[in-house]
């Protein structure tokens, strides 16, 4: 089967979107697939991302100068998959052959609906929204990363039931637990022990992430701690994203916290797999995700995970985690110091849960998912003009 897929501009650095894209390159070829991968080439962009014409050059790149070199590439396929819903405008320019696009999440429309608290879209954004949205109804089937996400699909109405399917992600790359010796060879760049009891978050400052209901949360460990008279089960904070927003760092001052809190950013992949593996558990109180990849990552490595009792949180994270409510950070601290003595337990079932989510698998699921395009294409009846 000849797949060309079509991967994301990569000068707008979506790691996550990146990420799919080496997963599918490196595992579609050993279930049976011959395998074309092209994106949008950088051509008229050439000034700083501060600048306001970054994503405006940005856009003639992706949706002018890109879309004339498709036509050949799309004669060569079988199939065609484009790797990310926000690429819905070349759907159209596909449409040839028979053709799956992946939904990772409609976060993005939602906000340009007016429907996500704090996220204000301009007349572009909306209209840029729409005609993502016009696209991904026109695909062949639209493969959703989770049950969650496909139920919102359906719900706004996207597309039909019969041209809307799950294809769970799998883990985007090797995440297994790292030794203590080694582990602590790799994060001394970071000044962090494997000593340290701390309580990590994996993410960017952006609302729905909930950074600041983390630090919240650590900060009524530490008060609890305090009251009982008893050491605090971590007592340090690990964010693994952005430096915390003034706001948060004037709360962790005032509450007598900020010398045990700290920030690391721009890892590499194995420093990323060693936090994982010696921090005492991963906070991920998300309030809104497609997936939530940190989840089986985390578990993947051994690290307990505390998420938000939501979908699709409490879809991925199986038995091995504990749900708690996102809103409460009382009652996100009192969670785990109750679950403290258990913290073994959650290591085993959490590595028993990653386990399902081998980019193996994800990627015989896509073979299954072109498969049923090409069929439901061929079987089509012919409209007669």
């Amino acid at each position: 089967m000849k797949v060309l897929l079509i991967a994301n501009y990569e000068p707008d650095g979506q790691t996550s979107m990146l990420a799919f894209k080496r997963v599918l390159e490196r595992e579609l070829p050993g279930v049976g697939c011959e395998l074309r991968v092209i994106s949008p080439p950088k051509r008229v962009l050439r000034v700083p991302v501060a600048s306001r014409w970054w994503k405006w050059l940005g856009y003639v790149d992706k949706f002018i100068l890109f879309l004339p070199s498709l036509a050949g590439h799309v004669r060569w396929a079988d199939v065609v998959h484009v790797a990310d819903h926000s690429n819905g405008m070349y759907i159209p320019r596909v449409k040839a052959k028979p053709n799956v696009i992946t939904c990772h999440d409609v976060i993005a429309v939602q906000a340009a609906q007016g429907l996500v608290d704090g996220w204000n879209v301009g007349w572009t954004g909306r209209l840029f929204q729409r005609l993502i949205v016009k696209g991904m109804a026109g695909a062949d089937l639209i493969a959703c990363v989770s049950e969650m996400t496909r139920r919102e699909v359906l719900a706004m109405g996207f597309a039909d039931e019969r041209k809307v399917t799950t294809v769970l992600n799998g883990l985007n790359d090797n995440f297994s637990p790292v030794a203590p010796d080694e582990a602590q060879r790799l994060l001394d760049r970071l000044e962090i022990s494997v000593q340290d009891k701390f309580l990590l978050h994996v993410g960017w400052d952006l609302d729905r992430k909930n950074r600041r209901g983390v630090l919240e949360a650590f900060i009524a460990l530490q008060e609890r701690a305090a009251a009982a008279g008893v050491a605090p089960v971590m007592d340090r904070l690990l964010f693994v994203g952005p430096e915390l927003s003034p706001e948060s760092a004037k709360l962790a001052q005032a509450h007598g916290v900020a010398d045990r809190i700290k920030t690391v950013h721009k890892i590499s992949h194995e420093e990323l797999r060693a936090i994982y593996s010696s921090a005492t558990a991963l906070l991920f109180p998300s309030l809104q995700e497609g997936f939530g990849w940190p989840i089986i990552e985390a578990q993947a490595c051994g690290c307990p995970v505390f998420t938000s009792n939501l979908a699709p949180m409490n879809e991925i994270g199986g038995e091995g985690a504990v749900y708690v409510d996102p809103g409460d950070p009382a009652a996100m601290a009192a969670a785990i110091e109750q679950a403290a003595p258990r913290l073994g337990d959650m290591r085993r079932l959490g590595l028993e849960n990653a386990a399902h989510y081998t980019s193996t698998q994800m990627a015989a699921n896509y073979v299954a998912a072109y498969q049923r395009a090409i069929r439901e294409r061929t079987t089509q009846p012919t409209t007669q003009p």
